[in-house]
């Protein structure tokens, strides 16, 4: 019976252990399951607040955008009105000076009647006075000129006039364009008569065109990156001219209007190589008319003085001209050696076939020779062998 106790005693204490080790484990389960939920749920808060700090930066973001293009687009609507004002005080001045001068010729028209009346008057009391003499035919008062002004056809054609605003013409201006003209953008000592007279007569020796073009180069891709940061640029050409409206004028032609507009605001009144710029919109639309077409092909008969176009080529088209003519005078060099060489050896093959025929020649000869010296000795032979038979036979 005590060992039976004894082991009772023992299978119970080892549950009791066993289920104190689950117990704890199950106690460290939920602890840690406890700490594993604390944990998620930090995140998700921490990840909530994120994603409603990103929310509202995005929405901060997207009204600024707004705003800038409601300001930029306000000051578009400003601009054009105070475009379309300054065209209206243009208009109103271009009418009351139009006025002035209606007035300026009625009023001289009046006094030419007072005269005629005046002389009238006079007339008829001389003929009171005096015998009546035939009558005389009236004079008419001539209608007044037409008032209308021609527009001006080099403007319209190049953007520029000789005369500028002391023209006689109108200079019809846009309120916007695609074509933009920044006027002597392009500065070189080459273009520069001004200059060369109050340096020297002879400095213009020291410079040629070749020494323009490649400053114009430079020039060129200086400013093309700058122009195309508002838009897509479809033309730009830059005068060479001498006369000093178009000397060193730029011209930069858009696909949009909104486009120009935006180099415009960005352009105008900027400051380059110790220049403020003046930006200007453009009423060139066909190049065609306004470009010199006798320009490239060197034959125009008034040089750089010409009233039309006269623009540096883009180096692009140049380097493929260059490269054209490199290509032909290439080819051109190839041909005339290849021709030489064709004659050279035409003239080697000559002197191989008269050598050759030299030297058969001599061949011939040195045969010839032999066997001549041959046909003697077996002769000679003969003759000493018929000989030495007589003699054998006496």
């Amino acid at each position: 019976m005590n060992a039976l106790s004894v082991l009772e005693g023992t299978s119970n204490r080892k549950d009791r252990r066993k289920a104190l080790k689950k117990e704890r484990r199950r106690t460290k389960r939920q602890i840690l399951a406890r700490t594993r939920e604390e944990e998620e749920a930090s995140l998700e808060a921490v990840s909530g607040h994120e994603l409603k700090m990103e929310e509202s930066e995005r929405k901060l973001e997207e009204q600024d955008r707004l705003e800038e293009i409601k300001s930029s687009h306000e000051e578009k609507l400003l601009w054009l009105e105070r475009e379309k004002e300054f065209q209206r005080k243009l208009t109103d001045e271009k009418v009351d000076i139009e006025r002035r001068s209606r007035e300026a010729t009625d009023d001289e028209c009046e006094g030419e009647r007072t005269g005629e009346e005046g002389k009238k008057r006079r007339q008829e009391e001389e003929t009171i006075v005096a015998p009546r003499s035939p009558p005389r035919e009236t004079w008419h008062n001539p209608s007044a000129p037409d008032q209308t002004i021609a527009d001006c056809s080099f403007y319209a054609k190049t953007g520029a006039c000789r005369y500028g605003e002391r023209c006689s013409r109108h200079h019809s201006r846009p309120v916007i364009s695609r074509t933009l003209l920044i006027a002597n953008m392009f500065s070189s000592v080459e273009l520069d008569q001004q200059v060369l007279d109050e340096i020297d007569h002879d400095v213009e020796l020291e410079y040629d065109e070749r020494e323009a073009y490649e400053k114009f180069v430079d020039f060129y891709a200086d400013i093309r990156p700058a122009f195309e940061e508002a838009g897509n640029v479809v033309n730009l050409m830059v005068c060479c001219n001498y006369e000093p409206h178009l000397r060193g004028n730029v011209y930069v032609e858009y696909a949009r209007e909104e486009e120009a507009s935006r180099a415009f605001a960005a352009f105008n009144g900027r400051w380059y190589a110790q220049k403020q710029l003046s930006v200007q919109y453009c009423p060139v639309t066909d190049w065609k008319s306004a470009v010199c077409g006798l320009f490239h092909r060197r034959r125009c008969p008034k040089g750089k003085h010409c009233s039309f176009l006269h623009v540096f080529s883009t180096p692009s088209r140049d380097s493929e001209r260059r490269r054209r003519r490199h290509r032909h005078r290439h080819r051109h060099r190839s041909s005339r050696s290849r021709s030489r060489s064709r004659s050279r050896r035409r003239s080697r093959s000559r002197e191989r076939r008269h050598r050759r025929k030299e030297s058969r020649r001599r061949r011939r000869r040195s045969r010839s020779d032999d066997d001549d010296d041959d046909n003697d000795d077996s002769r000679g032979r003969r003759r000493r062998r018929h000989h030495h038979h007589h003699s054998d036979c006496e």
